[in-house]
């Protein structure tokens, strides 16, 4: 079964990466909207990255896009918070078409993958495949193809120091510095 999920969205990957257009660098100082990719773990540390994404940003809107085993019954799902579940997922490991619909309808300027779970049926990647954006960077080294930024980092780094790492590096590549 997982060979069958992996070829498909080895398949899915590959056809993005091949439509796959040039970047558009974001320019930081006029709202920017953000997606920020977070693993079902690290979405505990959710609170703590929104009030440094706010205080480094002037941000138009912001989503968090989490990948976990069931909804979390503490956080609603709204225009902030879009959960992805193992049921929104078809028998061929593809996304549903109404699940698919609803997160390509939100466009971004950035994207931001924080995720650091090596997954062998490749679920972030595919995820990021769905997501309608003109900037995507991560802080690891898993598919570097899929990015337009990747900066390497040590696993053991902290998300709040990793946003203020890519607020250096974006007010570098923007002459903002």
């Amino acid at each position: 079964m997982k060979a069958i999920v992996k070829f498909c969205r080895q398949r899915a990957i590959k056809g993005f990466l091949r439509r796959k257009k040039s970047c558009i660098l974001p320019d930081i100082a006029k709202y920017p909207s953000v997606a920020i990719l977070l693993d079902k773990d690290q979405f505990a540390r959710y609170k703590e990255i929104e009030n440094t994404l706010k205080r480094l940003f002037e941000l138009k809107r912001y989503t968090f896009i989490v990948y976990v085993d069931e909804l979390p019954k503490d956080v609603m799902q709204t225009d902030r918070y879009f959960f992805i579940t193992k049921n929104d997922f078809n028998f061929w490991g593809l996304m549903t078409i109404a699940k698919r619909e609803a997160l390509m309808c939100l466009a971004f300027d950035l994207v931001i993958d924080f995720t650091r779970i090596k997954d062998d049926v490749m679920t972030n990647e595919y995820i990021l495949t769905m997501i309608n954006n003109s900037f995507r960077m991560t802080f690891g080294t898993f598919c570097p193809a899929m990015y337009d930024m990747v900066i390497d980092s040590k696993n053991d780094d902290d998300m709040l120091n990793r946003i203020e790492i890519l607020k250096a590096y974006l007010s570098m590549l923007l002459g903002r510095r």
